[in-house]
């Protein structure tokens, strides 16, 4: 009795064990019809699209030239050659330094390169000329404050204690930085500093002192000599001598004159301010001082000046004067008679 009991319940664990272990039922698998149902390429379409999208290759950066080393060839003169190809600026300026034998302060914004390749042998008094060129090429420039030289950008240099300089002659045949200043005699530092401007180099600077007629100038000793040379074309006595013209006034008072002359080269050279010629009518001597910029206009003037000095017709019930010098009586006696 007590067997057949274990033997059903063992049966009916196994049972149950096998249910368990059956997989779950699937569902019925529907087929569509011919004709019917998403098509091969939709589904390669769709599955394309399932894919995330790769990234685009990065395209490689521009390589930069290496920074070769500055080499010096030194020859059996005592000279050297110099071929540089893309050296660093920073050892070349202190290849050329130790040829001057002077000692200097880099500051850290001058950077750069330099490509220079000479055919002939560099003298020693050809090296600070070059050091100069090479420096203001690539926007920097020396000065020497002391016993040393700083080498700044050029931006900076208007802030080193610089001494002025006033004669042309004592300019360096090179390119070093100079502050000039200018007392201009003749011409107006307004105009002029407007004149000079664009004939600057790079990173010069103009200062104009109204009171003093004080132009100020920062540059280069090159472009020093030929701003100078274009100043003195204009402040000059010959050309201030020819701005200047007296006119004499026959027929008229000059200060009438000097209006209406005004009046009609203002309308002539469609001016609406003021007129290019300037007037001083001095009444006593019968004279008018024209000034002009360009002293071509004067023949314009006096041919103004004839048209409107001319003799006035009299009017209705004038007396006219006559004068006649008495010969041979006196003036009272015929007077009375």
């Amino acid at each position: 009795m007590r067997k057949s009991l274990i033997c059903r319940s063992l049966v009916g664990i196994a049972l149950v064990g096998g249910l368990a272990a059956q997989p779950p039922p699937q569902p019925p698998r529907v087929v569509p019809p011919p004709g019917f149902g998403p098509s091969p390429s939709s589904l390669s379409s769709e599955v394309q699209a399932a894919k995330p999208a790769e990234p685009a290759p990065a395209k490689p950066e521009a390589a930069k030239p290496p920074v070769s080393p500055a080499t010096v060839t030194q020859t059996a003169s005592g000279d050297f050659i110099l071929n540089l190809q893309n050296a660093s600026l920073v050892d070349v300026i202190d290849i050329l330094a130790r040829r001057l034998r002077i000692n200097y302060i880099l500051d850290a914004g001058v950077r750069g390169s330099v490509t220079i390749n000479t055919y002939g042998e560099i003298k020693q008094i050809e090296v600070r000329p070059l050091l100069e060129t090479i420096l203001r090429i690539n926007n920097a420039a020396m000065v020497q404050v002391g016993e040393l030289y700083r080498i700044v950008p050029v931006s900076q240099v208007s802030r080193l204690p610089m001494s002025p300089q006033i004669d042309p002659k004592s300019f360096p045949e090179d390119e070093r930085m100079i502050l000039n200043l200018i007392f201009l005699k003749y011409a107006t530092v307004a105009e002029l500093s407007k004149l000079v401007e664009p004939f600057l180099g790079e990173g010069a600077k103009t200062i104009a002192y109204d009171p003093a007629n004080l132009l100020i100038i920062l540059d280069n000793a090159r472009n020093m000599r030929r701003t100078m040379e274009l100043i003195a074309l204009f402040d000059s006595d010959t050309l201030a001598g020819q701005r200047v013209r007296l006119l004499e006034v026959k027929n008229s008072r000059p200060s009438d004159i000097a209006k209406e002359l005004e009046s009609v080269l203002k309308a002539v050279t469609l001016a609406d301010k003021a007129s290019v010629v300037k007037f001083l009518p001095i009444d006593r001597i019968n004279t008018l001082v024209a000034i002009a910029p360009n002293p071509g206009v004067f023949e314009q003037v006096e041919t103004w000046l004839k048209k409107l000095d001319v003799t006035v017709s009299s009017s209705a019930g004038t007396v006219n004067n006559y004068v006649y010098r008495v010969k041979y009586g006196r003036a009272e006696t015929m007077a009375g008679a």
